[in-house]
């Protein structure tokens, strides 16, 4: 079974996601990988604190992986929607194998030198960003329209799994040798990969399946003969996809058809950022989630200096960002069963609501508890909001642009977390924690009430068959 739907349009039976062969390969792939990845992040700046390097030199890793991430966000997408996501996924994990082993050899060997460390952070984030939306349109192709808003949170699950799971195994590691970690991470990679590479064949079939029933109804259509030869009339694969590129453009904006047929490499770049502009729902999800992962960012850093630099904070801090990630992993194992119940505005609303309540609770009782519980409440619920949101983008949004259209999606969203870190620390100068909570508490509920009212998403075939 390749867990694509058959050509002859006749509904597959659908199976538990457990028995989906090429799910669960990506799947254990990436828990492996999300495992490794979580180690390094972790890890990577204690080793270079040990060498010597000074807190505001090793803060540039976090800067480089925020300016990686950016830049590249929108040509992965690119990159995603005209070449192989296997072959991408392949680049982006083996890069990573590379870089990880370098960096364990050369920690075993000498001190690590920081411009090796920037380099792998970089590298690293590039293998991200070509990974993640090849892999989520690999998942649309192999999971049933049914099943995505679960293999999503499923997905989620095992990053959140991670997050709670790495710390304290990197700890160990630590203790033991300083390029263990980094090897295991490598190995990761390598597993990965293999992963990868086990789905060459279902997937290579499913393409030749949807090829060929395309060109037998170009052929159909305007008459060509069964030589396999493309004949002048006949159906361009790469061309008919830029056509309906431009055609979904086309109508998105109520303009008709573009009297050009080809575009330049800028407008296809950027055909997803146009996408969402033009789509009312997409614009509305991206400036509101912009405003929420901007206030997230920032409460995740009013938490981390404003706890943390307190008697024992360092050791509260941690507490908190694992009950975090509790929280996180439960939301992820919940949200198929919320999005089944709620209306998308009640989801988008929760998290925000339920933030602001435990904030105003430590605005008035100073609170560090409540504090650290209205950060664990959006880590609860943004699993849920993801779950949601990527089954409409998946059921929704064209094929031939679903990978500019998301990666697009993301840059907006997170074009405002950069800004998170200097409004927490510039609150935090002149607010106590309290005060700094009781704005939080409001910014919060100013989210969820603009999240009651936005616009419901449009319904497609495949979105009314996913909430059946």
């Amino acid at each position: 079974m390749d867990g694509t739907p058959a050509a002859s349009g006749a509904a597959p039976a659908v199976v538990p996601l457990r028995a989906n062969r090429e799910f669960r390969l990506l799947w254990v792939g990436q828990a492996l990988s999300d495992f490794g990845t979580a180690m390094t992040s972790l890890v990577l700046p204690l080793v270079l604190l040990r060498s010597g390097y000074s807190t505001s030199a090793t803060s540039v890793i976090g800067t480089a992986v925020l300016v990686t991430a950016m830049v590249l966000r929108m040509p992965a997408g690119y990159l995603t929607d005209h070449y192989s996501h296997r072959r991408l996924m392949l680049v982006a994990d083996l890069a990573r194998l590379v870089t990880v082993g370098a960096v364990a050899v050369w920690t075993y060997l000498d001190r690590l030198p920081i411009a090796m460390a920037v380099i792998t952070v970089v590298v690293a984030q590039v293998g991200v960003e070509l990974f993640r939306p090849s892999q989520n349109a690999t998942v649309r192709r192999v999971v049933p329209a049914v099943q995505l808003g679960t293999a999503i949170s499923l997905n989620q699950a095992r990053a959140y799994a991670a997050g709670i799971v790495a710390p304290a195994v990197a700890g160990l590691l630590i203790a033991a040798s300083l390029w263990l970690p980094f090897a295991i991470d490598a190995a990761t990679y390598a597993v990965s990969a293999l992963c990868v590479l086990a789905l060459y064949r279902p997937l290579r079939r499913a393409e030749a399946a949807r090829r060929a029933d395309r060109d037998a109804g170009a052929g159909a259509g305007d008459g060509a003969g069964g030589t396999g030869e493309r004949t002048p009339g006949a159906a361009d694969p790469a061309r008919e996809a830029e056509d309906s590129e431009e055609a979904v453009l086309a109508h998105m904006s109520g303009t008709g058809a573009k009297s050009e047929p080809r575009e330049r490499f800028l407008p296809r770049l950027t055909a997803g950022l146009r996408y969402v502009v033009r789509n009312p729902f997409l614009r509305t999800i991206a400036g509101l989630a912009a405003g929420e992962n901007f206030a997230f960012q920032a409460l995740a850093y009013a938490l981390l200096l404003g706890i943390g630099r307190e008697h024992d904070g360092a050791a509260a801090v941690g507490l908190a960002m694992s009950a975090a990630a509790i929280t996180g992993l439960t939301g992820s194992l919940i949200a198929p069963f919320l999005q089944r119940r709620l209306r998308m505005q009640t989801v988008m609303a929760s998290g925000p609501a339920l933030a602001g309540v435990m904030l105003a609770v430590a605005w008035y009782t100073d609170s560090g508890i409540a504090f650290a519980a209205g950060y664990s409440a959006l880590c609860l619920l943004t699993p849920v909001n993801g779950a949601v949101f990527g089954t409409i983008l998946a059921t929704t949004v064209p094929e031939n642009i679903y990978g500019r259209t998301t990666t697009a999606l993301g840059f907006v969203a997170e074009i405002l977390q950069p800004l998170g870190p200097l409004a927490a620390g510039l609150l935090l100068s002149y607010l106590s924690l309290s005060g700094t909570a009781a704005l939080f508490a409001l910014a919060f509920a100013l989210l969820a009430a603009l999240a009651l009212l936005m616009p419901s998403p449009p319904v497609t075939a495949d979105a009314k068959t996913a909430a059946a």
